[in-house]
């Protein structure tokens, strides 16, 4: 169970202020609620959840830093993409482990 960051540079994207920043997307391999509570600590509002197929908050500056500072761990995007809970609230890792082992996981 944990909380995942990846770390990825903006460029001229977004809002001005966004520019040319690292940023990361936030996630959770276990629950949208872990999710939710970790960014509230951040002082993130609720309105900045991203529900995509991967459900995320995008973090930049002061709020990017106190994720790691807090606990976050940096991965890859890749890392994000197989490990980070779904909209169904199912972990993809957990889905590639029971594809890969011919299973139906209930």
């Amino acid at each position: 169970m944990a909380i995942l960051i990846d770390s990825f540079h903006n460029g001229a994207r977004g809002p001005v202020r966004y520019w040319h920043r690292r940023c990361g997307h936030l996630v959770s391999d276990h629950s949208l609620e872990e999710l939710h509570e970790f960014a509230a600590s951040l002082g993130l509002r609720r309105e900045w959840f991203q529900m995509k197929s991967i459900p995320h908050y995008d973090l930049t500056g002061a709020a990017y830093e106190l994720a790691l500072e807090r606990g976050a761990t940096l991965v890859s995007s890749r890392e994000i993409v197989l490990r980070a809970v779904r909209i169904d609230g199912r972990s993809g890792l957990k889905r590639a482990s029971a594809a890969t082992n011919g299973a139906i996981e209930a």
